[in-house]
């Protein structure tokens, strides 16, 4: 069976999106990682919707941690991990339930409604886990306010969350509409030759 054209369009895409989360490329939680999980639901088939998107973000991370974090001190393999990770496979199964019958507006839509909903869980992570913040009602606003001292405010985050959730998932929906039309034009040229 022949692979549809707009898979390895795709796969270049999330290639091209993953080497983006290179610390310094993009304004801090201005990522496509929630479009890579988001997206890899939607259109793939089977276990590569799950797969896909956590081989290359985890491949990422790894180089992430090996030639930038480490330097500093830091390292991306932490205890939150895991949670993090089935955060992205929930963003997958997400795109997984929208199918890509979707609109496209719809699907945009869903992209920057899996950022929130990510940002929303791991912040409230953030806040249980975190002894900054006092574990009350007054705590949990903080976290979700003013954040803690020394980063910017999570708003600013959820500002970034959102939008690249929608302009990422809106330039892999726009490749693969395009790559789709691409190959009904050339079938039917086929079919009149």
């Amino acid at each position: 069976m022949k692979t549809p054209r707009h898979i390895p369009l795709l796969l270049g895409l999330l290639a091209l999106f993953t080497l983006m989360r290179w610390p310094g490329l993009l304004p801090w939680n201005f990522s496509p990682v929630y479009a890579i999980c988001f997206c890899a639901g939607v259109y793939f088939k089977g276990r590569r919707a799950w797969f896909v998107p956590v081989a290359f973000i985890f491949v990422s991370d790894v180089l992430m941690n090996y030639f930038h974090w480490r330097h500093l001190g830091f390292s991306t393999f932490t205890a939150h991990m895991w949670v993090t990770y089935a955060l992205y496979l929930g963003l997958a199964a997400f795109g997984w339930w929208m199918t890509e019958k979707a609109r496209p507006a719809a699907l945009i839509a869903g992209g920057a409604l899996g950022a929130c909903a990510f940002f929303l869980v791991a912040n409230s992570i953030a806040w249980l886990s975190n002894p900054v913040y006092a574990k009350t009602w007054t705590g949990l606003v903080q976290s979700f306010t003013i954040g803690q001292t020394g980063f910017p405010p999570p708003i600013v985050f959820l500002k970034n969350t959102i939008a690249s959730g929608a302009l990422f998932t809106m330039a892999i929906v726009f490749a693969v509409n395009v790559a789709r039309a691409n190959e009904k034009v050339d079938a039917e040229f086929r079919l009149k030759a």
